[in-house]
């Protein structure tokens, strides 16, 4: 589970992302809000198993941030001609953002991470950081 983030704008990160990690990432925005607003599974379950994984932890505080940044993640995929059938988020006009977003460490880990996922796609962005860094969690 993971919500990419190679730069701090979700439009330029939305629009840098290869079909695999775009698609997933609307279905990760939706887990992870799922996971904090305690909704539940089709069957009825709640969302326990991601409550404690960082990548929830880190979006915890900031609920409208990851709507948006679902929403930016839905309107790229669509931009590239595929279907959606996921909801778009209503969202306020004031967003509380996280303060992590913007640190330098965080979109490096991000980058390198991508390029060692898909080292052909992501080399075209000529990004300095090698593809071996570990994930960074602001948490």
């Amino acid at each position: 589970m993971q919500t990419f983030l190679p730069y701090p704008d979700f439009k330029k990160s939305a629009s840098c992302l290869d079909y695999k990690r775009l698609g997933k990432q609307r279905v990760e925005g939706l887990q992870i809000l799922n996971a904090i607003q305690g909704d539940t599974t089709l069957k009825g379950k709640t969302y326990k198993g991601w409550l404690n994984h960082p990548a929830t932890i880190m979006w915890k505080q900031f609920p409208h941030a990851l709507m948006l940044y679902t929403n930016t993640m839905i309107n790229e995929w669509e931009e590239r001609g595929y279907n959606n059938s996921m909801k778009r988020y209503k969202i306020p006009l004031q967003i509380k953002m996280p303060l992590w977003l913007g640190k330098s460490i965080l979109h490096a880990s991000h980058r390198s991470n991508l390029l060692r996922k898909d080292k052909l796609f992501y080399s075209q962005y000529d990004w300095n950081e090698s593809a071996d860094l570990p994930y960074f969690w602001p948490i």
